[in-house]
Parts: C-alpha cells; sequence; structure tokens
C-alpha cells in the first residue's frame, strides 16, 4: 500500500488535516489559561463545558444530516463558519481592538465548526475506502495526528502569550486555504444521498418539503432521535463504545492523575541527575512522543502481517500494563519501561480500533456512527477527570487496580466487537477472531 494508491480525497483530507490539527493545537491547549486569566478560573471552567457540549450536540446533529444531505455541502458550511470565527478571533486580539467577549463567542463558534466536521470527515475516509487500505489509512492518520500534536503544542507556547494576533491570523490563513480545498478538490463521496425529498417518498415518518416548516423540523427531529435510539440499541456497536471509553480514559489519566501523582511522590537520581515528578513525566511524554514520531508507519507495516484479534489483545496488554506501573511505581528506569510499552501498546490497537469502527457500523447511518463514536472520548475524558478526584481519596495500588480492571475490560469488550464482525462477515480479515 501506498500514498498514492489512496483516493484522491483521501490523500487531500490526510494532508489538509495534518496542518488543521497543526493550528488547532497551537491555540486549543492554551485557550483554558487564557480563559482563566481574562474571566476567571470558574468562568472559564463553564465556557469549556459549552464548548465541548455544544461540540459534541453539532457533531451528532451534523452526523445524521450528512448521512441525508451529503459529505461536501455540510463540510463547506463547517468550514466557512471556521473562517468567519478565526477572522474574529485574531480581530479581537489585534492590535487595534482586544476583546474577550468576542473572543469567548467566537471560540465557541469554532468549536461548533469543528464539532461538525469531525464525524463527517471520518464518514468520507471510510466511503472511498476498503478495509486493506483503512490499516494504512489509519495508521498513517494516526502518525500525522501526533506529529502535529508535537509541533502545535511547540508553536502554541511559543506565540500565544505574546503574539496571539500573528498565531490567530495563521490560523485563519490555513483554514481559508482548507476551505478552497473543500470547495474545488474535494468531491462528494456519498453514492446515495438520502435527501429528505427522497425519503419523503418512501418513508412515511420524513415529511415531505411541501409541508410547513414547522411539521418538517419536527419531523427531522424526531427521525434524529429516532437514529440514535437505534444506535443505542446496537450491542455491537455499544460494545465498541464501552472498549473506546474504557482504552482512551486510561490515555486521559496521563497529565491528571498520573502527572499529579509523579509530581507528588516521584523525586530520583537518574544518570547522575536529580529529577523531580514533573521532569518525569516530560520524559515518559517525549519518550511517547518520540516513539509515534519515529516508528508509527513502519511499525505500522509489519503488524498488518498479524490478525486483528492477536494485534489487539497483545496491543491492550501492552498499553495497559504500561498504564498499571505509571499508577504506582516511583523507580525512575520501570517507568521508563511503562512509557514504552503502553506507546508501542497504542501503536497496535488504535489504528485496529478504527478499521473495526469503520467494519461494524452500517452505509445507512455511517456519519451518525461516527458521531455517536466521537462522544466516546468525552466520556473517556469525563472518566479521566474523576480518575483524579478518586486518585485524591485512594492510594495509588487502588488505581493501578483500577486501571488494570478499565484495560483488561476494554479487551475483552473489543475481542467482543471482533467476534461479531467475524460473525456478521466472515470473510473479512476479521474471521481469525472468532
Amino acid at each position: 500500500m501506498k500514498f498514492a494508491d489512496l483516493h484522491s480525497n483521501i490523500k487531500i483530507r490526510i494532508v489538509t488535516d495534518f496542518f488543521t490539527d497543526l493550528t488547532q493545537k497551537t491555540v486549543l491547549p492554551f485557550m483554558g489559561i487564557y480563559l482563566s486569566i481574562q474571566i476567571g478560573v470558574g468562568w472559564a471552567g463553564l465556557l469549556l463545558t459549552v464548548n465541548i457540549a455544544a461540540s459534541m450536540l453539532a457533531g451528532l446533529a451534523a452526523g445524521y444530516l450528512s448521512d441525508r444531505m451529503g459529505r461536501k455541502k455540510l463540510m463547506v458550511i463547517a468550514q466557512s463558519l471556521q473562517v468567519f470565527s478565526l477572522f474574529w478571533l485574531a480581530a479581537a486580539n489585534s492590535p487595534w481592538m482586544n476583546s474577550v467577549t468576542l473572543t469567548c463567542l467566537m471560540f465557541l463558534l469554532s468549536s461548533i465548526s469543528s464539532g461538525i466536521t469531525a464525524p463527517i470527515a471520518s464518514a468520507m475516509i471510510v466511503d472511498v475506502s476498503s478495509e486493506q487500505e483503512r490499516h494504512y489509512i489509519y495508521g498513517l492518520q494516526y502518525w500525522t495526528t501526533n506529529v502535529a500534536i508535537t509541533f502545535g503544542a511547540l508553536l502554541g507556547g511559543l506565540l500565544f502569550e505574546s503574539f496571539r494576533f500573528l498565531l490567530f491570523s495563521l490560523v485563519c490563513a490555513e483554514s481559508i486555504v482548507t476551505l478552497l480545498i473543500l470547495l474545488f478538490l474535494i468531491h462528494e463521496t456519498m453514492v446515495n444521498k438520502h435527501y429528505v425529498s427522497i425519503n419523503s417518498a418512501n418513508d412515511p415518518s420524513v415529511s415531505p418539503p411541501s409541508e410547513p416548516s414547522g411539521q418538517l423540523k419536527s419531523a427531522l427531529q424526531n427521525n434524529m432521535l429516532n437514529t440514535y435510539k437505534k444506535i443505542l440499541r446496537d450491542k455491537r456497536f455499544m460494545g465498541f463504545f464501552t472498549a473506546t471509553v474504557l482504552a482512551v480514559a486510561l490515555e486521559f489519566q496521563l497529565d491528571k492523575y498520573i502527572a499529579v501523582r509523579l509530581k507528588n511522590e516521584f523525586a530520583s537520581e537518574f544518570l547522575g541527575f536529580h529529577i523531580s515528578g514533573l521532569h518525569m513525566f516530560s520524559i515518559v511524554m517525549i519518550i511517547n512522543t518520540v516513539m509515534v514520531a519515529l516508528i508509527a508507519i513502519p511499525f505500522g507495516k509489519y503488524i498488518r502481517r498479524i490478525s486483528s484479534k492477536t494485534i489487539i489483545t497483545a496491543g491492550m496488554l501492552l498499553y495497559t500494563s504500561g498504564f498499571v506501573v505509571l499508577a504506582f511505581s516511583n523507580w525512575a528506569w520501570l517507568l521508563i519501561t511503562s512509557a514504552v510499552l503502553f506507546t508501542i501498546g497504542e501503536l497496535m490497537y488504535s489504528p485496529v480500533r478504527q478499521v473495526l469502527l469503520a467494519g461494524i457500523i452500517p452505509d445507512s447511518n455511517r456519519a451518525a456512527y461516527l458521531a455517536a463514536d466521537g462522544l466516546s472520548y468525552n466520556v473517556a475524558a469525563l472518566l479521566g477527570s474523576l480518575g483524579l478526584a478518586i486518585g485524591a481519596l485512594f492510594p495509588s495500588y487502588v488505581m493501578a487496580g483500577l486501571y488494570l480492571t478499565a484495560g483488561l475490560g476494554a479487551l475483552f469488550f473489543f475481542r467482543m466487537s471482533l467476534r461479531a464482525e467475524a460473525k456478521r462477515n466472515p470473510n473479512t480479515s476479521f474471521a481469525d477472531a472468532s
């Protein structure tokens, strides 16, 4: 598999997603600090919560609508909103204006735009890729995302505090280029567009366009609710959803409970240097970042020869063991080893998770399922924050036990999803999971 062999939409999306992730990560990690200084910690927390909730709701609505209206139209609308919000974010932090209120409003609009784009962009990739291609695509996306996050955080650290106008201007310029690419180079990928006007002829639950707008709106809302109720009743998907929540919740522990524990408990001599807990946490993060940047793509090519069952099992066991050690150990070499283990585990299970997701979602509601999958990260983030609170009440070995339970639970539900997919479609590479 080569990059040149991929569908043109996928090649364009991978490149544009890299630059979008790069520019967004120069802003998002630092907005919490900015808001806490400008409007206070309490209001900043409330605003960030509202942003997350608005992004989630926008994603759910966009997922449903894009399965009926097509992908490109909604992506263009969302990207236009992004350009508008970033333009005014730059203006609100320019030499000619300094408006905290406008910054907050445009940050909210930018979050809504991102929420709309995420499930549609994921669905667009699934639309025009085969299962064999997805192993390569998701491995490549995993690598580009992590590299973008790393360099975005470095760039944001240099520019956000003193050069916000320049930073927002650069991000806005990138967003304009992405919009032009969407308009002129990206093609619609959904062959069967489920427009309301078409569905209304065959589905009595969808009101035809000739009805009053209030009735049409009500019908759309009811159908959207019914779609997501159906997703909630899909046991195969919900098992996969549960596995994702448990696995990603461990990752969210890294910069919460684990970072705090190392800061409070760790101090050691290492290679002749005295290192604090914060230094140790930085070392763990650097190991993770460097390993992903250097070995993700060649490692992904190698493990594609191995069965999905073996990859997901070995990957989750390594991933879990790494976090279990990070939860209680204060031995530097063991912590470094654990960072290597959880990184290798993540490199193994993450692309397979994406391929499995693409295989278990139905074509008719593809973007809606991907929007629902996006909620798993929000639930995992909530559990990550909850882990910090639990860690304040219980000793580290209890947290290690919880991490072990979460990791093994994730493995159980991933294996269950693999078996279900193998039974449903025995001709796929997932057949070995039975």
